[in-house]
This record gives structure tokens, sequence and C-alpha cells, in this order.
């Protein structure tokens, strides 16, 4: 190949012969694959691995990039203003003063705590993770200069305090954490910090629908892990891969139930699942301990097993564990849902039913997998998943379902009950902001009701409760 810039706009592969450029710029969504016995030769210039909010360019060097004429790596990483990432170094010899002026903090296992970095001159650790937060005020794409890391990586992980150990992918390129092998004092989860939502997202193979990320963790990804001894976790150019997806589900079949809560715009889940080699103890490669950022718009939601919140908590057998007890928690009041999911994995003959423990509530999540409810901050919240029928326990009819025709406009708040349903039932009107704060409280005895309500945002959460019945809504001021 002649020497000349190349600006490579789609997959490379390298293979099998000498390479020359005058400079080589990838752009974010390309990637780079160099085959062992090939080397690709910078003659004049860098190796430009462009990122940005779009996505980051990919290298994976398994045989030789060499630079001559003073050239190197700028491997870039794109990153969003106000607010933390967690960070690692793609490169050997990265120094803290490439975030001069911003905060950069290490993480400690013992404590579980971060201490901010003061020197420019400290070393970045290749497959350590930090977290960093940028005083930009607006995004940014960091740049680290220098020579790429590959082949083995090892990083060296505690069990002193709780176990969490601020890891880093250590390549210019994802890695696929299934291919991973997971040492023996290691849970097999990994979980990301979720700038945009202040909650943490979980993987764990085989989990399927259950978690809540994919296999891939990007280039220059700090990731936590949690440790359940001292030991060493080595990762080579074997785990190393071009490929993301929108979203990883295992095809093999398991029973499932998956409840995603949702409130203040923010979604999260946790799941219980079946599986016959599983204890009801932490299983490090069944289970997924949650861990609970205290962002307050982040709704929780979680079961326990040996006292622990759970994101994934995998179970021996149905029969022996028909009652789940599961706790939400959250830092504002407000209108609140949980979504039942993955119900088709279970046998047809298995009810599934939600209780609401506060509210002597069950409802059938086959027939309703969605409930709404109040809540008032900061208080847990009890819940049970009933894995049997309750059959002599007072539920609601199925004709019981409150069925409202809501809306908003001039000021007035129409709530029309459908075949008068609300005719000595005493309903309970709440009116919520879309940030959770109440509005509005009243009770409901007339069939139409015409409320006056001085509208001055855009969107509005409607929660109608009976004794027997719950009714959630959004409407727009119009």
């Amino acid at each position: 190949m002649t020497s000349k810039t190349i600006t490579l706009l789609m997959m490379f592969v390298l293979s099998n012969y000498l390479v020359s450029a005058q400079g080589m710029r990838v752009a974010p969504g390309t990637s780079i694959k160099v085959e062992t016995g090939t080397t690709l030769d910078i003659t004049t210039g860098n190796l430009i691995l462009e990122s940005s909010a779009a996505g980051d360019a990919s290298l994976i060097d398994l045989g030789v990039v060499e630079y001559n004429n003073g050239g190197q790596a700028n491997v870039q990483r794109y990153r969003t203003n106000v607010s933390w990432h967690l960070v690692s170094s793609p490169i050997t010899n990265a120094l803290s003063g490439m975030f001069e002026g911003d905060y950069l903090q290490i993480h400690s296992e013992l404590t579980n705590l971060y201490t901010d970095v003061a020197s420019t001159t400290y070393q970045l650790v290749p497959m350590k993770g930090y977290s960093l937060w940028s005083v930009e005020a607006s995004p940014t794409t960091e740049v680290f200069a220098g020579t790429t890391n590959t082949g083995n990586q090892v990083f060296s992980f505690a069990k002193s305090g709780a176990g969490y150990n601020l890891m880093g992918n250590p390549y210019p390129s994802a890695i696929d954490w299934d291919a991973v092998t997971i040492p023996v004092n290691l849970n097999g989860s990994f979980y990301l910090w979720d700038p945009t939502t202040g909650a943490y997202k979980y993987y764990l193979e085989g989990a399927g629908g259950g978690n809540t990320t994919t296999k891939y963790i990007p280039s220059g990804q700090g990731f936590f892990t949690q440790a359940t001894g001292s030991g060493t976790l080595t990762l080579g150019n074997s785990v190393r891969t071009q490929g993301t997806q929108a979203f990883y589900k295992e095809t093999e079949a398991q029973i499932m139930l998956v409840l995603k809560v949702t409130g203040n715009d923010i979604t999260t889940q946790t799941a219980i699942r079946f599986i016959g080699e599983a204890t009801p103890l932490v299983d490090r490669l069944f289970d997924v301990p949650a861990i609970i950022s205290g962002y307050p718009d982040v709704p929780n939601l979680y079961s326990f097993a040996e006292g622990r919140e759970m994101a994934i908590n995998t179970l021996p057998a149905i029969q022996d564990y028909e009652i789940v007890p599961v706790t939400f928690q959250a830092g504002k009041a407000g209108n609140y849902t949980i979504l039942a999911a993955e119900l088709g994995s279970f046998p047809a003959e298995v009810p599934v039913y939600l209780e609401d423990v506060e509210r002597n509530y069950f409802q059938d999540l086959r027939a309703n997998p969605e409930y709404s409810f109040d809540y008032q901050a900061p208080e847990a919240k009890a819940f049970k998943v009933h894995f049997k029928d309750v059959t002599g326990i007072e539920t609601p009819e199925a004709g019981a379902k409150l069925a409202v025709n809501c809306f908003l406009t001039n000021d007035v708040l129409h709530v029309n009950f459908l075949n008068n349903q609300a005719n000595n039932q005493n309903a309970t009107l709440k009116v919520y902001s879309i940030t959770g704060q109440q509005m509005l409280s009243r009770q409901l005895s007339q069939t139409n009701n015409e409320i006056p309500f001085h509208a001055s945002q855009t969107i509005y959460i409607v929660n109608i409760t009976t004794n027997e019945a719950n009714f959630s809504t959004k409407v727009s001021n119009r």
C-alpha cells in the first residue's frame, strides 16, 4: 500500500502484509484490526481513533503498529459535561495531568469511598478504573496520546471491605465479558455507571432480559466488579472485539420475572429467576447484588438474598419459593409504576401475583402486568410476589378495575368515571408534576367531576385509588 494519509470509515482488517501510511484517522463507529503477522507502519503523523456522541473508533492490534518520525496513537474519548464518568486508560503511559482542571478520583475497595487525585504526574494504571467529573460547560473529547495497550493485562482485586473493585477496559477496543475467564473469587457480573440516569447498569452471562446492559464493555470504560476474596483477573487479546449491539438477550430458555419500575422519567429493574443449580444464597455466577446509587430521582426495586439487595435473584425452584418479598425505595415522593415482563417464561399453570402489602391489594400480573402506586419518601415500601394461587385472599373482582376518562383543559381537570364506578367508593384523586411533586389531593364520590386546576406545566400524572382498584394516567395541558 502506498504511503499516504488514510481516513477509515468502515471496518478494515489488515492481514499478512506491510501497510504504510503518513497518518491514519479512524472515524467513530469504524473498526480496524491488525492481524497477527501484519505490521501497520505509521511513517509520519499519528493514528487517530476518533470518538463522538455517536460512538468510538476501535483498534485491535494483534500484529504490530509502528510509529516513525515522532508519531503515536491518539485515542479520543467523548464524554458529557456535568456528570460523573468511570474511565480507564487505553494507553500505557497516561498521566493524571491530561485531566488538569477536572476532578479525577480513585476508588477505595476498603472504604467504598473516592479520593481526589491532587498530582498532575500520577500514573494512570492500565486496567484500573477512575471516576472523572468535567468542569467544562459543554461535552468534551479527551485524548489519550501514547502507545496503545495490547496483549495480557492483569488486575489484582481485593476483598477488604464490600469487595467492589473499580476496574477498567485497558484496550482501544471493546471487550466481550462472556469471553473473559472469571476467577474463583470474583462474581460473574459487572456494573457500569450511567451518567444520564444516576443509576448502575449490570450484566451477567446467561441472565437474558434480567440484564440492563450488554456483554460488551466499551474502550476506555471503567466498571465495577465485586470480589469475594483476593485474586487476579487477566484479560488478553482473545476477549477483544469490534462488535457492539443494542441489547444482548440470552436465547436459552429460563424461568424469570422482570419487574421494571418507572418514575421521574427513569426506569430501573429487578429480576427473580429460577435455576435448579442455584441456591437461595448469593451465588457469584447466578446472582447480581444491587448497587444503590443514592441519587434521589432513581427508583429502586429489589428482592433480598442473605440480607442483601438483589438486582438479579436466582432461586432453585418455584415450589420452594412461592412468595418472594420485594422492596421499593426512592428519594422523591410521587407516582411510580411497576411493569412485569418475561411472564411468558413461566409455565401456564403458575400464577403470578403482585401484593402491595400496605394496601393489602393483590394484582394478577398475567391479567394486568402494570401497577401504579403513590409513594411517600423516604420510607421503604413493601411488596410481595406470589408464584401461587391467592384464592381465599381478598382480591379485586375482575370487573372492579377503574375505567376513567380523564383530561385537562382550560384550567379544569375532568375526571369522569365510566359505568358509575365512583358511586359509594370514595375514590382518592392525586395529581403530581412530572418531577413527582404532589399538586392536588381530593376525595371523589361523583361519577363526573370538574375540578379547578391551574396548570403551569405541560404534563401531569393523575392517580386515582379506591379500596378495590387503581388508575393512573398522564394528562397534558391543552
